[in-house]
């Protein structure tokens, strides 16, 4: 969405070494993937270059055991902190659950995007992408492990303080998936004005995977409902938030 305005420029998931189609090796610095694929040379344009970065890259996650890491990497977040022009917008769900079966059913189909076939090539890509398909509603009914899940939202809850604890005296933006779903067009003015960017029209490049409710995507729904009732996390299965 952020691509889409003239004067930004937004590199994908470059510390992703779980990727096998990364076109540099996993022995690259981490400094020169910084220069050479991200803060590189832009078209005159450009006012504004940026990356993603997964809260667990470049390591991996304790409920997704065979995610490839790479600990040579593990310097960008103290490269990140020393960046005095740094802005960073953290995005997050508010729902865990979501995120979860997200993950989940990504990895066991391989898509990760439902890319608009209109907006495909207005994105950087370290790679060709997959060809935009439709599969939100083939997606299949799966049971998901209640302590797999609690696994899960302890690490990714205490990956998220940590971000927040490193930028949040700096320039830094907070927000939800689920905003970003709801208000696309007052949120997308608002980050432009935090990176000090004229306004314009943003437009995604993808829409929504998931199509269904998380009580008809996911088969046990009702008893991981009754296994976190009294947690913190009980909000992820009521009616309204799931």
């Amino acid at each position: 969405m952020l691509e889409s305005h003239p004067a930004l420029v937004c590199q994908s998931e470059v510390f992703n070494s779980d990727d096998p189609r990364l076109p540099y090796p996993l022995t690259m610095t981490t400094s020169d993937i910084l220069d050479r694929w991200v803060y590189g040379t832009h078209s005159d344009q450009c006012e504004a270059a940026g990356f993603v970065l997964q809260i667990y890259h470049p390591g991996g996650l304790k409920a997704f055991p065979g995610i490839r890491e790479n600990p040579s990497w593990e310097n960008i977040w103290e490269l990140l902190e020393k960046m005095s022009d740094l802005r960073v917008i953290h995005l997050r769900r508010e729902n865990g659950l979501a995120r979860h079966l997200s993950h989940v059913l990504a990895r066991r189909s391989g898509h990760w995007h439902q890319w608009n076939p209109q907006r495909l090539d207005k994105v950087t890509h370290l790679h060709i992408p997959d060809p935009p398909q439709e599969i939100g509603l083939e997606r299949p009914v799966i049971s998901l492990d209640a302590d797999r899940l609690r696994q899960d939202f302890e690490e990714v809850d205490e990956l998220h303080r940590a971000v927040q604890d490193k930028f949040s005296t700096g320039h830094y933006f907070p927000l939800s998936y689920e905003q970003l779903c709801r208000e696309p067009e007052p949120l997308g003015e608002s980050l432009l004005r935090f990176l000090n960017l004229s306004p314009a029209a943003l437009i995604p490049a993808v829409s929504k995977l998931e199509l269904l409710p998380l009580d008809q995507r996911i088969s046990n729904f009702r008893e991981l409902a009754r296994a976190f009732k009294n947690t913190r996390w009980s909000e992820y299965f009521e009616p309204d938030r799931a």
